[in-house]
């Protein structure tokens, strides 16, 4: 295997961990892994895009001024090539296969975080505490009367429950695209935003609640980083 191939190969697996899949056996990853979260997700997409440009120049890095990111837009037109799928899937496959009809690796890209938000503002999805006493996604009663639902799955690290998609649920998503990249953009723009009084009660009552840190993240829209550095600023993690 040439280095060159060893970079598109790199790449393979930045892609399918920025979308939420195992690389080693194609499964989806359960919600709740810190793999979902949003920082994370964008900084594999950042990481893919360095390593296409690596593939583009023959394996060779080019020194530059990195290309600036262009909001994510899908034409109509392209939006009726999506391929829906008569099987429900998860929320990160349907990202994957809304990125893919871009064909502009310089765009930002729709992450599984920002389709999960929008479907939490408007009431479809909703978090809920899981058995052994972490906080989950799930869907209320109106996101099961519009296609979403919950399913046991068997994972390289045994069963597990995924939220996931049916047709219905799909053209629903597809039909309000412009306003889930709206939520997504929203989220980019709170990254490394000040703390105020509101978020850091938020943050207090997830954390008291028994949230992980992937999933606090997500809900606030921060990195898992910045949760654990508020935290201890606020004085409700030990330091070591």
């Amino acid at each position: 295997m040439t280095e060159l191939d060893t970079v598109k190969r790199a790449k393979l697996y930045i892609d399918q961990l920025a979308n939420g899949i195992n690389p080693f056996d194609g499964t989806v990853i359960p919600e709740g892994e810190i793999i979902h979260n949003v920082w994370l997700s964008r900084c594999f997409f950042y990481i893919s895009r360095i390593l296409q440009q690596v593939v583009d120049n023959g394996g060779t890095v080019t020194p530059g001024e990195p290309k600036k990111r262009i909001p994510l837009s899908i034409p109509h037109q392209k939006r009726e090539q999506f391929a829906y799928s008569g099987t429900p899937i998860s929320a990160s496959e349907i990202a994957r296969r809304v990125n893919q009809l871009a064909g502009d690796e310089r765009m930002k890209k729709l992450t599984y975080s920002g389709i999960v938000s929008w479907l939490m503002d408007i009431g479809l999805l909703t978090r809920v505490s899981a058995p052994d006493g972490r906080l989950t996604v799930r869907p209320t009663s109106l996101g099961e009367e519009n296609g979403i639902s919950v399913v046991q799955r068997m994972g390289a690290n045994g069963s597990y429950r995924v939220v996931v998609y049916d047709l219905k649920a799909q053209h629903f998503l597809l039909d309000n695209l412009d306003a889930v990249i709206d939520r997504e953009n929203a989220q980019a723009a709170l990254q490394g935003r000040p703390w105020d009084p509101e978020q850091d009660r938020r943050l207090a009552e997830l954390h008291r609640s028994g949230a992980s840190y992937g999933e606090i993240a997500v809900a606030l829209q921060r990195s898992t980083s910045a949760i654990r550095s508020r935290l201890k600023k606020q004085g409700l993690l030990e330091t070591k």
